[in-house]
């Protein structure tokens, strides 16, 4: 017999129960893993903008940046992840159940998750050591006197 990549990836599981010999669809085995990664990211995204900006990057700029950018993509696939493992468990006979989405969904968590540690590895040191030699310059500018003037005019009013 031979593998027909095809047929694994774009036939619905009852299909692909039928060929393999089985009286209903084809068991989905990951689904209570899925659900739990899917709804720990969407908690964690929506912890970290609630509360987490506040209290856990307030003074540091870059780390801010870095979490708003890849936590806020970390909750868009995990929030496509919830409707395919919907469709895969409750419309296992339509087009959303297919494996091809599922494999599609962990190549894209890939992607992220490369983008990110190229990130940590390449970009952030420099941003990072830009952000510190710019820290570093300030501590030798004069201040701005705008806060003393908006003083002295609310003052002679």
């Amino acid at each position: 017999m031979q593998f027909n990549l095809y047929h694994w990836l774009f036939d619905d599981p009852y299909t692909a129960g039928s060929n393999a010999g089985l009286s209903g669809p084809e068991t989905f085995h990951f689904v209570w893993p899925w659900l739990i990664f899917c709804c720990a990211g969407l908690l964690l995204a929506f912890y970290y903008a609630v509360e987490g900006r506040k209290r856990f990057v307030k003074g540091k700029p870059l780390v801010k940046y870095m979490l708003d950018r890849y936590l806020g993509w970390f909750a868009v696939i995990c929030f496509v992840g919830l409707p395919l493992l919907f469709s895969r468990v409750f419309l296992d006979g339509y087009f959303f159940a297919w494996r091809a989405w599922r494999y599609l969904w962990l190549v894209s968590l890939l992607v992220w998750a490369i983008m990110w540690v190229v990130y940590m590895l390449r970009k952030y040191p420099q941003e990072r050591a830009s952000y510190e030699a710019y820290q570093q310059r300030q501590q030798y500018m004069p201040k701005s006197s705008k806060s003393n003037k908006r003083k002295a005019k609310a003052a002679s009013r």
